[in-house]
């Protein structure tokens, strides 16, 4: 669906400058269009450029799908579900989930987690809910002071802001492990979300299969045993744990002699499981910049500290994948 000059900023009001600075900054820059310092600069100057028709609603659109619901998540890796691409175009085709194929930027901030998008192409399957998250920003020009009867009350005000958490199952049919991304959002249930999201695949149908988890114990040992940005990490056994830490800003557990020498002396394979947090950084591991996840190894789930883009989530995953199915 086309948007009106309006409706893009309309988006542009209520979901992009809701994204990273750093990220608008770089759409901004992207389109040789004036950048700011503010979210009010942002707002006017991406203004200026739809009236200009510098930014289109396909430039918007290609942005929010690699900057919106990346990064500051978690994510879980399960089995691929059985089922080959022509299967799941037909599946959609006939499913009630058929109008939001290839849908259009959504507007919506709805209650509840509503299925809004479905992407199908040769190389995958992209699916993506949307839900409101309230929040409330200091706004102090509309501060004041009151008076009564020798009485002063002083009124700190806050602005509501309604933001967008971003629900997404992502599946390359080339890897061997699909992902579903949950927004930090305290107030949603990971539990319903897993159950909702197996309840859309088997509508556009994939088998009526339990999720089978991916565990990532592995992958946290392989990366603490070849010191691969390793800032803490535990192993555990029903029994008892082995736990080291870097307290560095910056270095990890290879840049303090002492703890690196007692990480070393540890066996790790005669452990059931580990959990680790890790910072990938760019000149090592081909991220745009540094971020930190904590990876749950038996869980197989992952904690994303920073919001990022598409493409850094993914070499994040494949650089774990990667370790997990080292020896």
């Amino acid at each position: 669906m086309e948007l009106s000059k309006p409706e893009l900023k309309e988006l542009v009001h209520r979901v992009v400058v809701a994204q990273g600075n750093s990220f608008i900054k770089e759409l901004l820059r992207d389109s040789g269009t004036r950048i700011g310092v503010t979210k009010e600069d942002f707002a006017s100057n991406l203004d200026a450029a739809i009236d200009e028709e510098v930014i289109t609603q396909g430039k918007l659109e290609a942005w929010l799908a690699e900057v919106e619901g990346w990064g500051d998540q978690h994510l879980y890796l399960f089995q691929p579900p059985e089922i080959d691409a022509a299967a799941l175009a037909n599946g959609i085709a006939a499913s009630s989930h058929a109008g939001v194929l290839g849908s259009s930027a959504s507007l919506d901030f709805p209650d509840g987690l509503e299925l809004k998008h479905i992407r199908l192409g040769d190389v995958g399957l992209s699916m993506e809910w949307h839900q409101s998250k309230e929040g409330w920003n200091r706004w102090k020009p509309k501060d004041f002071i009151v008076e009564e009867e020798h009485e002063r009350f002083r009124f700190d005000a806050y602005r509501q802001r309604f933001d967008r958490s971003v629900v997404r199952y992502e599946w390359r049919f080339g890897d061997g492990y699909c992902a579903i991304l949950i927004h930090r959002n305290p107030e949603i249930d990971h539990d319903a979300v897993l159950v909702d999201i197996h309840a859309a695949l088997v509508v556009i149908g994939c088998p009526n299969v339990p999720f089978v988890k991916i565990t990532l114990s592995q992958a946290v040992k392989v990366a603490a045993r070849d010191d691969r940005g390793v800032h803490s990490t535990r192993f555990e056994l029903d029994s008892g744990y082995v736990e080291m830490a870097s307290t560095l800003a910056e270095g990890g557990i290879e840049s303090v002699e002492a703890v690196r020498g007692v990480l070393r002396a540890v066996d790790a394979s005669q452990f059931d499981r580990a959990q680790g947090m890790l910072h990938f950084v760019s000149e090592e591991h081909g991220t745009s910049r540094r971020i930190a996840v904590q990876v749950y190894g038996s869980e197989g789930r992952l904690r994303i500290w920073a919001q990022c883009k598409r493409e850094d989530v993914f070499k994040i995953v494949e650089l774990l994948w990667g370790y997990n199915n080292e020896a």
